[in-house]
């Protein structure tokens, strides 16, 4: 699971695509709530601007769930992927909800 992560992170072609698929679906799905009146307003740009930081700061949690974890076992390791999957799945929602959103709000300033 490290080395998918680790690899997935990379600068290749793979990589790369993957990654570009994940923003492409995330700033669907967030055009489609927005279409349906789903909006995260600032919370969705506050994440666009810290969404490295709050990535970097669910996983050294989950790791230290992990290494805190008594008696790991197959399950848990599922359930620790699954679980960090899920937030970075939120995390794109609300990142793409905030990009879309930012230009919008603020058609006045410039």
């Amino acid at each position: 699971m490290v080395a998918i992560g680790a690899y997935l992170s990379g600068t290749g072609r793979l990589p790369r695509a993957v990654r570009g698929t994940a923003e492409r679906t995330a700033d669907s799905v967030a055009r489609w709530g927005g279409a349906h009146g789903v909006r995260t307003g600032k919370a969705g740009t506050w994440v666009d601007a810290h969404r490295r930081w709050l990535t970097i700061g669910v996983l050294l949690v989950l790791a230290l769930v992990f290494a805190l974890w008594n008696h790991p076992t197959v399950l848990t390791v599922l359930l620790l992927v699954l679980i960090l999957l899920a937030v970075l799945a939120v995390l794109a929602l609300l990142a793409a909800d905030g990009r879309k959103a930012e230009p919008a709000e603020n058609p006045g300033e410039r």
